[in-house]
């Protein structure tokens, strides 16, 4: 049986930390009475972030090997335990101002897995055909297990969606306060 067990990351430092040096940037720039200007270029240089996974996932699944000579015969099974991690890259981001309008349009770039990890302590076989349990049998193992893990990730949307939603919230939760803080007649639509 495969499950997955899904642990929802969103990164709470960085967002922190963003967080609360856009509220000292935006006083400094008031204090000295300086008018801030909401442009492209300053949303961008203030979330100069590359990758960020927002979503991680620990899958448990059963691989199954097949014999090398006879493909129909299964030599052994082998559970594993592998991280899944999924994420965007902060610099596929399209910022669009509308200045007119007062709306500050960010597009999420398309979520991809950024990382899977097997855990090669974690393999447990039970072996059908005892001559496969060799020397190499972790090796062979551990490939087949990167090669299952990988295979049901690409077929599981949820791993997608949740990436997705963390995604949009990171980006809210760094540019709401700047936009706040900057001009609080600007709204903020992330497609």
């Amino acid at each position: 049986m495969k499950k997955i067990k899904s642990i929802s990351i969103l990164i709470i430092a960085i967002l922190s930390i963003a967080a609360v040096l856009v509220g000292v940037k935006t006083k400094i720039d008031k204090q000295n009475d300086n008018l801030t200007v909401i442009t492209k270029s300053t949303l961008k240089e203030m979330i100069n972030i590359s990758d960020l996974s927002t979503y991680e996932a620990i899958y448990n699944g059963i691989a199954t090997v097949k014999n090398t000579e006879n493909k129909d015969r299964i030599d052994y099974y082998v559970s594993y335990e592998a991280t899944v991690k999924a994420g965007i890259n902060f610099e596929e981001l399209e910022i669009q101002v509308d200045q007119d309008k007062k709306i500050v349009t960010v597009t999420i770039p398309e979520i991809k897995i950024t990382k899977t990890n097997v855990d090669i302590s974690s393999l447990e076989y039970i072996f059908i055909n005892n001559d496969a349990n060799t020397e190499t049998v972790s090796s062979e193992a551990y490939k087949r297990c990167v090669e299952d893990v990988e295979n049901e990730v690409k077929s599981t949307d949820a791993i997608y969606n949740l990436a997705k939603q963390n995604a949009t919230n990171s980006v809210e939760a760094l540019i709401s306060p700047f936009l706040e803080q900057a001009d609080n007649e600007y709204k903020l639509k992330i497609i």
